[in-house]
């Protein structure tokens, strides 16, 4: 017994030597030292980073506007610099803070230079005065993720490893800066360099965006350059502040859609895929039929648009003055496979993926039994019944034409960079595919050149080069009160011979075709001299 008691004391007194070293360490060691050091020291965020949204040639789309934000040290003379630049109701809320007697962040519509005040430059994530591309940029929820477009799509690449600016200060044990000591500053902000780069170019994004918002009330804009399909503008109207969802949740205009990628009724520009099945199938351009202003099929009577009559007419002249009668005629000689063909590999009735997580809708076809319908198969003929489709497969509809013969489905993303910009990832560049003969092509935008010159897309001629248009005024079956809802459709390319982008206007709930024309004429004046 008395052997385990003094084996026991022994242990005992060992622990209690252990401890009271270790006691004695921190007492007197750099432990000691570094939690002082910890509790004297009081840290800001100034800025926290996020990736940047750069267009094509690397020009920053977002974080473009400077801020600025100052760190202050609650004293008389800080709290007197305050008065002078900020309005009244502003400083009751800063009053608050200056009175806790701690440093704070504090929001400045300009540098303030005074003791107490320490004044940083800061970029505000989207433009306080419009956010240019902001349907495609998306937003962020409260806690800084991407929830909408490019913003989501990219959301783990653009917040991981984030670049910051913080402050550190020493402080007393009431969190007060202790007077002659000099603050910390940690600048990693250049981290925030790193981003995605969209195909978009800033300067023709802001050109269709002013003239969209200046000719249209709700709509779309689409500009591709020829051949690549790569997409130069995105335009939804309305669109939106990113900084201020709330009023955007409360339009009933929808502004967060993007009507880009949404799916409409197409109309009569779908007259340009009818052409193109029936030439591939052997049909002569120089066919002729005679339009009295409507057909019956089946018991059923189709008008050509407000029942105007056109006489007789080919293909060219079909396509100039949109004659419906002509192409009901014209594709009861075509297969229905063959045409339900042609309008796939364009790629009607497919989702298009632009980004991870970022699609356009998929817009629909009809099936090929339906076509076994005569009334389906002749309001199919010239792009009613069923079909719909988005801005962008109308922009890759007419880049195909424009590109010879070859389809490329349109691209929105270019690629990821460090922050040096140097690429880490570049986005894949799809092939292009003969969906039709360049004889095919060449004739489709012969056809399209005399709409413009002399039937129905007159109002939008550029003023130099020439241009290949197509026309749709789209009926969608809804009514406000006794009058229909159609979409406008203004589409083609330029310059004539030799194309170098196309444009897609589409109009919602238009007057007519003819809205989306000025859109497309000031948009393509502009842009004469990057063709040449």
């Amino acid at each position: 017994m008395s052997k385990r008691v003094a084996a026991f004391f022994s242990v005992f007194m060992l622990c209690m030597f252990l401890l009271l070293m270790n006691l004695y360490r921190i007492a007197t060691g750099s432990q000691l030292a570094e939690t002082a050091d910890r509790q004297s020291s009081y840290w800001l965020t100034v800025s926290s980073g996020r990736g940047t949204i750069y267009d094509t040639k690397l020009n920053p789309l977002t974080g473009v506007e400077k801020g600025y934000t100052a760190v202050v040290n609650p004293t008389p003379e800080s709290a007197s610099a305050l008065e002078a630049v900020l309005p009244r109701a502003r400083m009751e809320e800063v009053y608050t803070l200056l009175t806790k007697g701690k440093p704070f962040l504090l929001g400045l519509p300009k540098p303030v230079s005074a003791e107490g005040i320490d004044t940083f430059e800061t970029n505000r994530r989207y433009g306080a005065s419009g956010q240019i591309a902001a349907n495609v940029i998306g937003y962020l929820d409260g806690s800084g993720t991407g929830v909408a477009g490019m913003e989501k799509a990219y959301q783990e690449f653009l917040s991981s490893d984030p670049g910051e600016v913080a402050v550190n200060y020493r402080v007393d044990a009431i969190n007060r800066i202790l007077p002659g000591e000099n603050k910390q500053v940690i600048d990693t902000s250049s981290k925030n360099k790193k981003g995605v780069v969209l195909t978009l170019d800033a300067e023709i994004q802001a050109l269709a965006e002013r003239s969209a918002k200046k000719h249209l009330k709700k709509g779309a804009v689409v500009v591709t350059e020829v051949p690549s399909g790569k997409i130069r503008a995105m335009v939804s109207l309305p669109d939106f502040s990113p900084n201020d969802l709330q009023s955007a949740l409360k339009n009933p205009d929808s502004p967060l859609l993007n009507r880009a990628i949404s799916a409409y009724s197409v109309g009569s520009v779908f007259k340009v895929v009818s052409a193109a099945a029936a030439l591939e199938s052997g049909v002569s351009p120089g066919t002729t039929f005679t339009c009295t202003g409507g057909i019956e099929v089946s018991g059923g009577v189709f008008h050509c648009y407000n029942g105007k009559a056109h006489g007789t007419l080919d293909m060219q002249g079909a396509i100039a003055q949109s004659c419906n009668t002509y192409f009901v005629r014209l594709m009861q000689q075509v297969p229905n496979e063959t045409f339900l063909s042609m309008a796939k590999s364009l790629g009607f009735g497919q989702s298009l993926t632009l980004a991870p997580g970022y699609a356009s809708a998929a817009g629909s076809l009809p099936e090929k039994d339906e076509l076994l319908v005569p009334r389906a198969l002749a309001n199919f003929s010239f792009g009613q019944g069923v079909l719909t489709a988005t801005p962008v497969q109308i922009a890759g509809l007419m880049n195909a034409v424009a590109s010879g013969g070859l389809y490329t489905p349109p691209g929105l993303v270019q690629g990821l960079v460090d922050e040096n910009l140097r690429y880490v990832e570049a986005a894949k560049q799809p092939e292009a595919v003969r969906v039709m003969s360049q004889d095919t092509a060449a004739r489709l935008r012969q056809f399209m050149g005399v709409a413009v010159e002399d039937g129905t897309a007159k109002k939008g001629k550029p003023v130099l080069g020439g241009a290949g248009v197509k026309t749709g005024t789209a009926q969608t079956g809804q009514f406000e009160g006794s009058k229909e809802i159609v979409q406008g459709w203004y589409t083609g390319f330029f310059p004539l011979e030799s194309p170098r982008y196309s444009i897609v206007v589409l109009s919602e709930n238009a007057q007519g075709a003819s809205d989306g024309a000025p859109v497309f004429q000031e948009i393509a004046n502009a842009l004469i001299s990057k063709t040449n």
